[in-house]
């Protein structure tokens, strides 16, 4: 495709010399609201925290803008991260390249473009951080980013747009007017630094979020006599976010709502009139504390009765309204087969009931898209990304995408059904996830990875997690090497991707079913242990899963189920494997199985045979230099020792292993990773960490 053409002809100022290219006086933020129908978020990509690829998608390409204008999408969201692409405040000059590429696609297809600033560093500077006064450090970098971001794009038309922020405000619990005040601070900042940068970003549409883009929060504390002025007038629009109810669409395990009865309020399955079930706790709108499901919230009204306030309060005031994300996931991995049906077709009517209604109250309504197509959360994927599931660019679930463009009058669009194939596939027999380990080279260790997400759980309410699996797997020699070693490592990673993790002897590991139960805590999973400066959270799980390191790895390990537990004793299966297979990675293969009657009487290995690996992260020292990182550490003893090079996810990125002596030992590692990553040395029972960041 000829970008350059069909971006010149579009309206994209490219021109020969800067002095060639006159400002314009853009339209008005009405004017383009009507012909941004619906949008599509590239989502989990150029917000992922110094590596856009690290959340497991490649860095779009053409055929991802070409999939989705060919589905009726009218808008691109772009979801960016600044801050961990910037040093000393100014940002790197190849990312602000690369952003500029996938913005180049987008408007290569006729697309409007909205480009944020959405995640930033793993501490959030900006968006975790609204207080009831200015911060000046925070200021000071809204100015610094937005004057080098405005700038590079401020010969483009009016079909690129500014997003000041993404979901502002989650640390607050009770907005105060000196909230509000401080938000509104910060968005005069972004408006008056885009402005005076001069250009088209004169008179450019940009958007502002409102409080924690919850439309009642926003209703009730933002109206529009708080926003901050622009000197263009009629050029700013309100952004909203939509996931109601979010038991149905977002939540993924039980939460402690506190209410009646220690009634835990658990995931919805079902919704619309025609598709409720007959547990009422598992239809949209369920209330606990009146013991039914509100028909507003499973049916057409409540989504309506949103967006009104939304035009009422924003759009007839003259700030036209953007849904900047909605979407619900496919609950697969929980729902039985005899359900599923009504879950899937229900959840085509949410996505058209949300798509009517904003066409009705005049928003655009932008879809969230993650990527990730695996039967487990988070799995909202409407056009294929990842080429791992097929062609980039078709559509993936077209049910779900005929009902939005049914709400905006456009013909159904023919293709594979989403819904028979996940029928199809559907089976309520215990089955057992067998991973099958084989050894890729002879010269270093290498590690397989097993990961289930859970997508920010609340795990507060339990005390433990349990493996019900049996293991056979073997390790052999390297050449020129006189043994070989593995290890089996369950890890958990919470908060900003904080990870602890925790080795198995071997001789626990049993041939056997067995069930290998971790604490939570000092003695098992420690989610409040620093690491490398950062702890994780137990409200705010983001994976579990299990590693295997070691040389010449073979082998199998069954799971049958993963299990929380409480402390009186009971628990909830996380994951037993019928549905979903898991994330795997490195020299590790997955199916699933039927499950053998063994697994019923697995024997329980208790937590004093779990080792944690020692830490002696003040042993170990990094440096860096043209892509080749050298560590200097202090062993124990003499004996075999693994070093890995290892991501924010736990991936392994390149490993070796060395000959330590006791005392003190160096070992270089090549590579061409950027962003933040780990430096891990194993040696026995000893474990070194250290952070480093790659650019």
């Amino acid at each position: 495709m000829n970008i350059l053409k069909k971006t010149a002809a579009f309206g994209l100022a490219i021109v020969a010399s800067s002095s060639l290219a006159l400002a314009a006086d853009l339209p008005q933020a009405s004017a383009l609201i009507s012909e941004m129908g619906f949008g599509f978020n590239i989502g989990n990509s150029m917000e992922v925290p110094n590596d856009p690829t690290a959340w497991g998608n490649p860095f779009p390409t053409a055929p991802v803008f070409e999939g989705i204008k060919a589905a009726g999408f009218s808008t691109v969201r772009i979801p960016c991260a600044w801050d961990t692409h910037a040093s000393k405040g100014v940002i790197n000059s190849g990312w602000l390249d690369s952003v500029k590429t996938v913005v180049d696609l987008a408007l290569a297809e006729g697309l409007y473009v909205i480009l944020n600033i959405h995640h930033e560093n793993p501490d959030g500077w900006f968006q975790n951080n609204i207080g009831t006064t200015v911060d000046d450090g925070i200021n000071t970098k809204l100015q610094n980013y937005w004057t080098q971001i405005a700038n590079k794009f401020k010969n483009y038309d009016q079909h690129l747009l500014f997003a000041g922020a993404n979901e502002p405000g989650p640390n607050i619990n009770t907005w105060t007017p000196a909230h509000v005040t401080t938000l509104m601070s910060y968005y005069q900042t972004f408006i008056t630094t885009v402005r005076n940068t001069g250009g088209n970003n004169a008179t450019r549409t940009l958007i502002i979020q409102g409080l924690n883009t919850d439309i009642d929060k926003s209703v009730a504390n933002a109206p529009t006599s708080t926003f901050p002025t622009d000197p263009a007038t009629g050029r700013l629009m309100f952004e909203v976010h939509y996931y109601d109810p979010y038991q149905f669409t977002l939540m993924k395990t039980e939460e402690n709502w506190n209410a009646p009865n220690d009634e835990m309020i658990i995931p919805q399955f079902f919704y619309g009139a025609d598709f409720i079930g007959t547990d009422p706790k598992r239809n949209a709108g369920y209330n606990a504390w009146t013991g039914k499901a509100d028909a507003s919230d499973y049916t057409n009204a409540h989504v309506r009765a949103q967006f009104q306030k939304m035009k009422t309060n924003y759009a007839d005031k003259g700030y036209p309204v953007i849904v900047g994300e909605f979407g619900a996931n496919v609950r697969t991995p929980d729902v039985p087969c005899t359900s599923l049906e009504n879950h899937l077709r229900g959840r085509v009517q949410w996505h058209k009931d949300v798509a009517a209604a904003a066409k009705e109250y005049g928003l655009v309504p932008i879809l969230w898209d993650m990527g990730n197509e695996a039967d487990q959360y988070d799995n909202m994927a409407y056009i294929r990304r990842q080429s791992k599931y097929g062609t980039i660019g078709q559509i993936v679930d077209l049910e779900a995408i005929n009902a939005i463009r049914e709400a905006y009058g456009l013909s159904a669009l023919t293709g594979s059904s989403f819904i028979e194939k996940k029928l199809a596939a559907c089976s309520d027999a215990n089955q057992s996830i067998e991973l099958t380990y084989k050894a890729a080279r002879n010269d270093t260790n290498e590690v397989g990875t097993m990961r289930i997400a859970v997508g920010g759980a609340d795990w507060s309410n339990y005390n433990a997690v349990s493996f019900v699996m049996k293991t056979n797997v073997a390790d052999a020699p390297l050449t020129g090497a006189d043994y070989g070693w593995h290890t089996i490592s369950i890890f958990e990673m919470s908060g900003e991707w904080v990870w602890s993790d925790f080795n198995l002897k071997n001789t626990e590991e049993s041939t056997s079913w067995a069930e290998y139960k971790i604490p939570f805590g000092a003695n098992g999973l420690d989610f409040t242990k620093p690491n490398n400066g950062k702890v994780g959270s137990q409200s705010n799980v983001m994976a579990l899963g299990l590693n295997v390191y070691g040389t010449g790895l073979s082998g199998t390990i069954v799971i049958d189920e993963v299990r929380l537990y409480k402390a009186d004793g009971t628990y909830i299966v996380l994951q037993d494997f019928n549905k979903s297979e898991p994330e795997i990675e490195g020299v590790v293969t997955a199916k699933r199985i039927a499950t053998d009657a063994g697994a019923a009487s697995a024997k329980v290995i208790t937590p004093t045979s779990i080792v944690r690996a020692a830490s002696v992260s003040q042993s170990l020292h990094l440096s860096v230099e043209h892509g080749v990182i050298t560590a200097n550490f202090s062993a124990a003893v003499a004996g075999r020792a693994s070093v890995a090079l290892m991501n924010s996810l736990g991936q392994v990125i390149t490993s070796k292993n060395v000959n330590a002596t006791r005392g003190a030992n160096s070992v270089s590692l090549e590579t061409s990773y950027q962003g933040t990553a780990f430096l891990v040395i194993r040696q026995g029972s000893q474990k070194m960490v250290k952070s480093v960041r790659l650019k």
